[in-house]
């Protein structure tokens, strides 16, 4: 018996420019029924000749139908993200389920939440974001970026984020200029309560775990992927 997911048709409908370096993708799988949790990523096999396998994370909200979304960074070097640079709307590929053990759980929903996301480590944390009743619990994202310009989704973040740009920003400038650390979820009166989920570069995250666990924080409010 394989462990290897089935694999089906999607039509990816709308293409965006969503920063200089990213864009998003919509991709239409029809009337079937479709799983995956806030957080979970895909694997999209490509048209293409040689690697055609490119695993991308999910970004839209669980309740949606029909379709899931994905933001993409660009590439030198990897040929499936190359290709989806290039295409228009029309192109069909291939593609799993939701894949991957960093989620939100159902459980979680209604709790406290504190998303902690570096550069495109924001994507996962988007669908977690989008999938939680804002009405029934309190949620912040903190979202550290190079330049302010690599803000992914800014207006519809902006009424529950802390942003962070730590080498460039325009002069009219509202948010934080520092690196993410305890002190800066301190001052916007985080609740260390909260259940954390965390992602972007390692050396974020290992710093962030390091200082919620000496914070009092239990190991087991504290969720976190490391994707390079």
């Amino acid at each position: 018996m394989s462990n290897q997911p089935d694999i089906f048709k999607a039509i990816i409908t709308e293409v965006t420019q969503v920063t200089a370096r990213i864009k998003a993708f919509k991709l239409e799988y029809g009337s079937r029924s479709y799983h995956f949790k806030p957080g979970q990523w895909i694997d999209l096999y490509a048209p293409i000749e040689g690697k055609n396998i490119g695993g991308y994370t999910i970004t839209s909200a669980i309740q949606e139908k029909g379709h899931i979304t994905l933001a993409v960074r660009e590439s030198n070097t990897h040929p499936v993200t190359q290709f989806l640079h290039q295409i228009e709307a029309g192109q069909e590929v291939m593609i799993t389920e939701g894949q991957g053990k960093f989620f939100l759980k159902e459980e979680y929903m209604n709790s406290p939440l504190v998303f902690i996301a570096g550069g495109i480590g924001v994507t996962p944390l988007l669908s977690m974001f989008r999938s939680v009743d804002k009405t029934k619990t309190s949620l912040k994202l903190f979202y550290s970026v190079s330049y302010e310009e690599d803000i992914l989704f800014r207006e519809e973040l902006a009424p529950y984020s802390v942003f962070t740009a730590t080498k460039g920003h325009s002069p009219s400038w509202q948010g934080e200029t520092t690196r993410m650390n305890l002190a800066m979820l301190k001052k916007y009166g985080t609740d260390l309560g909260s259940h954390f989920f965390i992602c972007g570069p390692r050396p974020m995250i290992d710093s962030m775990v390091m200082e919620l666990k000496e914070a009092g924080v239990s190991a087991d409010h504290i969720h976190f992927e490391k994707w390079w």
